[in-house]
């Protein structure tokens, strides 16, 4: 069909304040112009309950992230250990020098601060896990069948929030896989458990809960979404730097977004892959097991006679 392609958005009901997320993916949206995420969020009370950014890819993006978005006094800077995930953080460079003015590129710096105003990163960058992996998001993903996502996020017992990615549904940790193949038994002494210690490093770790940087009132009463967006303010800003070829045919003077948008116009059939195709999405969240309440001295007494 003709453009102009109409954004989706869908939003959960339930709301959470902890849990486990995982997303058995066949296909995602990708290509230039497009911007797809599963996140979590309560934009009503953004930023102070916080925004968890699950998967989200940008034009020709090819490596997963996971974002985090809070206000101040959530930071990772210390929190993290190198030993405890296996991907490293988002960079913040290119930041006007606080007395010039001027774009400094020569300084680069960890993205571990998660609050949306945190000082010497880009505004709302917030936290960035990164994975070391390529292949892990966009048309590489979708070239291998897609993958497994899978988040958890647990300020009680972890006192983290950690994401791993599986992508081709190959090298995926037997547990992971049963939990998945079980899920829908109708006998529930059936269903594996997922448990994601089982499952190897995760590429991002963020230190959430007590005795860390960042307390767990930050991430709260959020609910899933799945989006699909064109241009806007990431991809579109990105159209001149990640679009080559597409910013040769279609060029609105100096605007990245304008021409970005001309573009998802004129040519719909840029758009094919501008799709999500979902063979499952799996939430758990940790059960508490609470001792049996003591019986009562004389209760006992009487029946022992």
């Amino acid at each position: 069909e003709k453009g102009p392609r109409e954004s989706v958005r869908l939003e959960g009901k339930v709301r959470y304040d902890r849990g486990l997320f995982i997303l058995d993916l066949r296909h995602m949206p990708a290509g230039c112009g497009v911007w797809p995420a599963w996140w979590l969020t309560d934009e009503a009370a953004w930023p102070d309950n916080g925004e968890i950014d699950i998967v989200e890819g940008i034009n020709y993006q090819t490596v997963a992230k996971t974002a985090l978005h809070t206000s101040d006094r959530c930071s990772m800077f210390a929190h993290v250990p190198d030993w405890a995930k296996t991907g490293e953080w988002d960079r913040a460079t290119g930041l006007p020098d606080t007395f010039t003015g001027e774009m400094d590129f020569n300084t680069s710096v960890p993205a571990d601060n998660c609050n949306v105003m945190a000082p010497h990163q880009w505004a709302n960058q917030g936290c960035v896990a990164v994975s070391k992996d390529e292949g892990t998001i966009g048309q590489p993903l979708n070239k291998q069948g897609g993958g497994i996502y899978a988040l958890e996020w647990d300020p009680d017992k972890e006192r983290a929030i950690r994401s791993w990615v599986f992508p081709g549904h190959s090298n995926i940790p037997s547990n992971l896989q049963d939990s998945i193949r079980t899920a829908s038994n109708a006998d529930k002494s059936k269903r594996v458990v997922p448990d994601p210690n089982e499952w190897g490093l995760p590429y991002g770790y963020f230190a959430v809960g007590e005795d860390t940087g960042c307390s767990a009132d930050h991430l709260k009463n959020m609910r899933l979404v799945f989006n699909l967006a064109f241009c806007g303010t990431v991809a579109g800003n990105r159209y001149f730097r990640d679009c080559p070829a597409e910013s040769k045919l279609v060029k609105k003077g100096k605007d990245p977004v304008r021409s970005c948008n001309a573009l998802i116009k004129s040519n719909p059939e840029m758009l094919k892959e501008a799709y999500w195709k979902i063979r499952g999405l799996y939430v758990y969240e940790r059960s508490w097991m609470k001792p049996a309440p003591e019986a009562d001295s004389s209760e006992s007494e009487q029946e022992q006679n």
